[in-house]
């Protein structure tokens, strides 16, 4: 260690060894794939069944890592109650998990290496009435100074793409913002604001087109699936309203022919009725709903891509497109 006397700064020199974990040189991969099973199968034989291991295996690599880390890390309740993760444990396991999302991506870019630079583009596309952006965004990525090869990932719900992002399953994803934490980079395309749907033979089209919170807590409401567990009904409920949500669905179509039956009315994101089915039309709201933010994002464990970056840019003219037409509309 040296101190630069003019400056005040001090200087440390670190070699190799101070680098590395000092006792933990004996853990490996495999016991964090163990400890992982064990905590989330809560059984030492279902988590033995799950790897193909025998149980005294996976005991084996469970006392290993309690030995080498200096702690016990599971909670052996004994007969029939599940096994849990003592405190140290769960430290353990969300290190544990953020190396293994690491290694993920590691292999992920070595294997779009050696197809040929970092293609092709694996897109995490929730759905949830996003279709409309996409035609728009391929349009753009025609003129791209290379082709681009995409392959489109649907992700059962909003947790399962942030895993694929991190696992660096997916290189690239549409996403609902703000993300948690910061080990994602993201770009914010727009926001989508909700409008009123309804049949367009029913009261409510006929209707003046703004709709207080309390008359839309009235009615039966028609939603994709996620605004059930999104900020909306929060918003609702900040307001001591209870939403009364009758259809949830991620499928446009089924939602249109909902609303033009009759059954409710539908609360969507107008990029969402971009596309209007037969029968239906769609209101203006001001009641103060919160809009969604619509972003992209990435690992930012990931090496750059030009492919995510054409991509990227791609959306941005598009969204930009968007909130432009939006602008002129109101304006007109």
């Amino acid at each position: 260690m040296e101190e630069d006397s003019r400056t005040g700064i001090v200087v440390r020199v670190l070699r190799a060894r101070d680098l590395r974990p000092a006792g933990w040189i004996g853990v490996e991969l495999r016991h964090f794939l163990a400890l992982e099973a064990v905590a989330g199968e809560g059984s030492f034989n279902r988590a033995a069944e799950k790897l193909g291991y025998t149980q005294s295996a996976v005991s084996q690599q469970i006392a290993t890592l309690e030995r080498v880390v200096g702690e016990r890390l599971i909670d052996r309740a004994g007969g029939s109650q599940p096994v849990r993760l003592t405190r140290a444990g769960e430290i353990v396991i969300e290190h544990a998990r953020a190396i293994g999302a690491r290694l993920a991506s590691a292999q992920a870019d070595l294997q779009s290496l050696a197809a040929g630079g970092l293609d092709p583009l694996r897109l995490a596309f929730p759905g949830h009435g996003l279709g409309a952006l996409m035609p728009g965004i391929f349009r753009k990525l025609e003129h791209a100074e290379r082709d681009l090869d995409v392959r489109v990932l649907e992700p059962r719900d909003d947790d399962e793409l942030v895993g694929m992002l991190r696992r660096g399953e997916a290189d690239l994803g549409f996403v609902y913002l703000p993300l948690p934490g910061d080990e994602f980079e993201h770009v914010v395309l727009f926001e989508d604001d909700y409008v009123l749907v309804v049949a367009s033979e029913s009261a409510e089209a006929k209707r003046p087109t703004l709709f207080t919170l309390e008359d839309l807590a009235g009615v039966q409401l028609i939603g994709l699936k996620r605004t059930k567990n999104c900020q909306i009904t929060d918003y609702f409920h900040s307001h001591n309203l209870e939403p009364s949500w009758i259809v949830g669905s991620n499928d446009i179509e089924t939602i249109y022919a909902f609303i033009a039956a009759g059954f409710g009315v539908g609360l969507l994101p107008r990029l969402a009725t971009l596309s209007l089915g037969a029968g239906v039309t769609a209101l203006e709201l001001d009641c103060g709903l919160p809009a969604r933010r619509i972003g992209l994002a990435w690992s930012r464990a990931r090496q750059p891509s030009e492919t995510v970056d054409a991509f990227v840019r791609g959306a941005k003219a598009e969204a930009a497109r968007l909130t432009r037409a939006r602008r002129l509309e109101v304006a007109s």
